[in-house]
This record gives C-alpha cells, sequence and structure tokens, in this order.
C-alpha cells in the first residue's frame, strides 16, 4: 500500500478544518447575544470586503461563467451557514461540529451525481467509518428527541456537501482568488438581503404574530470588545484566509477526498470547546468511539491499496485497476 494525495494540499486543508473547529465555540458565544442571521451577516460581509480591497482585479476580471460559478457556491454556502448558525442556537458546539461532520459520507454520491465520477475503494471505506462515527455521536441518548439545532445542521451538510463537490471542479478552471472573492461576496448579498428582509418584516409588522426566527433578528445588537475580537477573527481567520486555503487545497485533490479531512472538524471543535467551556463538552464513551472511527476514515482514505494483478494481465494494469480511477484522478483528467 502506498500513501496518496498532495501532502501540501492536504496539510492547507488540515490547517482549514483546524480552524474551521474553533469557530463552533466563538460562534456559540456570540449567538447568546446576537441572532444569527446578523451574525453571518457581519461576518460575511466583513470577509467579503477584505477580499475584495485584497483582491480587486479578480473582480474586474470576472467574466459570466465566473460570476455563474461564484453565484452558485455562495448559494449552496449562504443556505448551509445559515441554517447551521441557527443550528447553533439550539445545541452545544461540539455537538453541532459532528453532526457538520456528515457532510463527510454524502460528499462521493453528489459527486457521483452531479460529476459522474465513482470513489474508489478505499474512499467508500473512509466515508463509511466516518459515517458510522458520526451517527453514534448524533443519535440521541436513551428517550430523549432529536434536538432541533441537530435537524437544521443535518439539513445544512446536503448544501456543504454540494459545495465541496462543485469546489472541487470549479477550482481546477478558475483562479482561488478569484473564485474565494466571488463566492463569499455572493454568500454576503445573500445574507444581507435576508436579514434586511427580516428586519423591514419586524418594523412593518410589529405586534403581529411573526415566526419565532423572523422576530429574533429585530433585537438590538449588543457591541463589545469581546464581540468585536470574535467577528474580526471569525471573518479575517475563519473566512479569509481559511478559504484561500481551502480553495486552493481542493483544487489539488478530489471532493471526497477532502470531505475525509474535514470530518476532523468534530474534533477539534470538542478539544476547542472543552478547552474554552469545560468539561461539560466532552463526550460520552459513545462519543468516543464515534471520534475514533471517523479518525480510521481519514486515514484509509490517505492509503491506496495495491491490487493484485492477474497471471493475464501480469506486467500491465488490471481491467479492475483501469476501472477503479479515484475521484482524484478523473477530476484532473477532466480538467486537463
Amino acid at each position: 500500500m502506498r500513501l496518496k494525495g498532495n501532502l501540501a494540499a492536504d496539510g492547507a486543508l488540515v490547517l482549514t478544518t483546524l480552524i474551521w473547529g474553533s469557530t463552533f465555540v466563538t460562534a456559540k458565544d456570540i449567538l447568546e447575544n446576537w441572532p444569527p442571521v446578523a451574525y453571518i451577516t457581519v461576518r460575511f460581509v466583513l470577509a467579503s470586503a477584505a477580499l475584495t480591497l485584497l483582491f480587486p482585479k479578480q473582480i474586474l476580471r470576472a467574466r459570466s461563467l465566473e460570476w455563474k460559478m461564484g453565484a452558485v457556491l455562495g448559494l449552496l454556502m449562504a443556505g448551509g451557514f445559515a441554517l447551521q448558525a441557527v443550528g447553533q442556537v439550539y445545541t452545544t458546539p461540539s455537538k453541532s461540529a459532528f453532526v457538520t461532520g456528515l457532510t463527510t459520507p454524502l460528499v462521493p454520491f453528489i459527486a457521483l451525481l452531479i460529476l459522474r465520477v465513482r470513489p474508489n475503494l478505499e474512499n467508500l471505506i473512509g466515508v463509511t467509518l466516518a459515517s458510522v462515527g458520526g451517527m453514534l455521536i448524533l443519535a440521541p441518548q436513551g428517550s430523549e428527541p432529536m434536538n432541533t439545532g441537530d435537524l437544521l445542521t443535518l439539513v445544512s451538510t446536503t448544501l456543504f456537501a454540494a459545495h465541496i463537490t462543485l469546489m472541487s471542479a470549479y477550482s481546477r478552471e478558475l483562479d482561488v482568488r478569484q473564485l474565494t472573492v466571488l463566492q463569499i461576496t455572493f454568500a454576503a448579498i445573500i445574507f444581507v438581503l435576508v436579514w434586511l428582509a427580516f428586519r423591514v418584516l419586524g418594523l412593518g409588522f410589529a405586534g403581529s404574530s411573526l415566526p419565532g426566527f423572523i422576530t429574533r433578528e429585530n433585537v438590538s445588537l449588543v457591541w463589545t470588545g469581546r464581540v468585536v475580537w470574535q467577528l474580526v477573527y471569525l471573518a479575517a481567520v475563519a473566512t479569509v484566509i481559511t478559504f484561500l486555503l481551502w480553495t486552493w487545497g481542493q483544487s489539488k485533490v478530489s471532493a471526497t477526498h477532502a470531505a475525509i479531512i474535514f470530518s476532523l472538524e468534530p474534533v477539534f471543535a470538542t478539544l476547542f470547546a472543552v478547552a474554552v467551556r469545560g468539561s461539560g463538552e466532552w463526550m460520552s464513551a459513545r462519543g468516543n468511539l464515534g471520534a475514533a472511527l471517523i479518525f480510521a476514515g481519514v486515514i484509509i482514505s490517505e492509503i491506496r491499496l495495491k491490487r493484485r494483478p492477474t497471471d493475464k494481465a501480469a506486467g500491465e494494469e488490471t481491467e479492475e485497476e483501469q476501472q477503479d480511477i479515484s475521484i482524484d484522478e478523473e477530476m484532473l483528467e477532466e480538467g486537463e
């Protein structure tokens, strides 16, 4: 067997995942005083402004194709982050992260549907282990009902999986900086429009019986030094820097390969949550088993098992090997 993949790209994606892991506890702290759409709007507007200042030429030189790709990715990103942010109001940082980690088993199937490429055997084993590990953490204890926040986060995973899949394809065709600027800018525009719509509805129908998720967005925002620092961190580091690393790293690997690395996010998130919020964030024995399975999935997905050639095909690639092409290789061939 041999190690596969681009180590530099893997390093960029692991660093991205580590930073993302820190965002769950940070976002939870903000959401104790801020409504979710307001928080995510300010975060992405700041990130979009920073990227526009850093890479103005990438926006000015964008053609219609680039704008369309950015719009698609921005829409998927906006939907995923919005559902995740609302879900974080009702669940813990570590739980939210592990539910988000269930994006992993969805990616190969969405890649198959959208890109018409199939994962290899190691990918399938890896995502299966990661999926089982995630379910061990997701399932409620005893007779407890499924948490509303967990359900919203679970829905967001389908959008994140589609985003990861298309990102692998688009990042091979566009400049990394351009794709990052366009998708975050589109997501920011969507968040601003939604937040303004909620504010207008709250003002126009004051005193009326509006849904809770709309009335929640009409509260006064609490600005403190801590909140400002957290928003700057989430916008500059956890959005601008990570999306540049993510877009570059994923241009070198497949959707499934990236998804397996991203499955480390809940593990990092739990460690950060325990460090900041205390031992109450620790998982149970079942949760620890789930984390171990996720790690096993990561390792297996990084290994390519050698196929033993038959006598008939000695010295040449067997028909099975020729057909057993990973998403990494197929997508690289399509992009050439």
